[in-house]
Parts: C-alpha cells; structure tokens; sequence
C-alpha cells in the first residue's frame, strides 16, 4: 500500500515516466488562471502523498541510487525537451516537470516532506507567473509563440521584463532560490553524480538563451498592442523580490 501511495505521488510531482500524468492535466485546464493553480497546487498534492508512502528510510542503498538515477534523467529529459519548444506555455510546463524532479533527489537523501513543501514552491511560483503570463502574451498576439514577430522589447517593455526576470528566477539563476535548492541536492550526493546536475544546469541555461533570442533580438514586426498594466508589473515584481529574499537569506538554512 505503501508503494502504490508513492507510485500516486509521482503523478503529481514529475517522475518519468508518471509525469505525463502532470502534464496531460496543466494541458487540459483551459484557463490561465486553473493552470496557475494547477502548478502551485499539483506538486504540494503530490508531496502531500509521499508523506503518507515509503519513508526514504525504507529503501535499500540500490532502490535509493536508483530512484536518483531517475529523477536525474527525468530532470534532463524534460529540460532537453524545453528547447524544442517556442510556446511560452509549454516550455514553462517541461521546464517546471524538469526542476520539480529534483526534489525526488533531495527526498531520497532524507529531505522532510515540510522542507521539501516550501522548495517546491521556488519553482511552482515562478512557473505559475509565467502561466499567467504566457496567457498575457497569447491575448496581445494571439499566440504565446515566440518568434513569430521578433523582439518585444519595444511594444510589450513590461511584459518581456517580467517573462525575462520569472523565467530567471524558474531555472536556478544565482541567488534565485531554485539555484540554492540545486546547490544544496548536490552537496548531499557523492561526486560522480554531481556531473548530471551539471549538464542539468547547463540545459537550463541554453533553454534560458533561446528564449531570450527570440524575446530581445530582432524587428518587431507586429501590431501596436498595449503593455502590461503597471499594477501587474508591481506585483510581479513584489513576488519576485520575495524569491530573492528567500534565496539570499533561506539558503543558510531551509535551502
């Protein structure tokens, strides 16, 4: 019963191959606002179930080393799957499923669930911002394709710096708390596994890169279309601010 609890949590909190589970659901909510709640509340469910399953204490030394193993090429797999995609929405998802594997890591090697429920949210959050915004930006062109119509510096200022700073703060940028949630997986792993998190890290910023290409670089060539309210900018910011403080100031201690 045990084992079939924990089976459940994977559908929730990403695990190949049960991920599919987690992002067949964000793909079905038709609004930006049910998604967004869908990422903040899917992967705290999720710990909610591993909670009540096998306690990393139970599994032998080779189940542990082999559900590392896992959660690492799940982490891998879906942030090489990111950099396929130039829909804001769908490279947010895999992105998402790719950070949120990590914590299988940080529980196989004795994280609390409690721990676990507050660095989920360093990806959850900004992942839901980006959720929001991606309906923001698909409601101004009609689609959260980038690319289509070059750079969107110059319509959309606020709008592309806020995809620019939450799409940051979602893959591990130093002092953004995911970075220090990272640091600390791979402080607690022997050294032969740390060369994953590596290529893991290097994934997420090649996948940060060409989301900013297609943001920044190149002649807009669309519509007049109007900006961002400045009060949804505040707020974006006010949260991210909140990221920042945690990451600066948690990593010392929870993270």
């Amino acid at each position: 019963m045990l084992a079939l609890i924990t089976i459940f949590a994977a559908f929730l909190l990403p695990l190949f191959p049960l991920s599919w589970v987690f992002n067949r659901l964000l793909d079905s909510l038709p609004m930006a606002a049910a998604r967004a709640l869908a990422v903040l509340a899917l992967p705290q469910l999720g710990l909610l179930l591993l909670q009540h399953g096998v306690a990393p204490w139970m599994l032998a030394a080779s189940q542990r080393r082999a559900l590392v193993a896992l959660a690492l090429f799940s982490a891998l797999f879906y942030a090489f799957r990111a950099l396929s995609t130039r829909d804001l929405f769908i490279w947010t998802r895999l992105n998402l499923s790719s950070g949120l594997a990590v914590l299988w890591v940080a529980w196989a090697m004795g994280t609390a669930i409690p721990v676990l429920q507050i660095l989920a949210l360093t990806w959850s959050v900004p992942a839901a911002l980006l959720t929001l915004l991606s309906a923001a930006l698909a409601a101004r062109l009609g689609g959260a394709y980038l690319g289509l119509v070059g750079n969107l510096v110059e319509p959309l200022p606020r709008l592309t710096a806020s995809i620019v700073a939450t799409a940051l703060a979602l893959l591990a940028t130093p002092i953004f708390p995911s970075f220090f949630v990272l640091f600390g997986t791979a402080m607690q792993l022997p050294l032969s596994w740390i060369l994953p998190l590596l290529l893991l890290l290097l994934l997420w910023g090649w996948s940060c890169g060409r989301l900013f290409q297609d943001l920044l670089f190149g002649t807009y060539r669309g519509e007049v279309v109007e900006d961002l309210s400045v009060g949804s900018s505040l707020t974006i910011v006010v949260v991210l601010l909140g990221l920042l403080v945690l990451g600066l100031y948690g990593s010392g201690g929870v993270l």
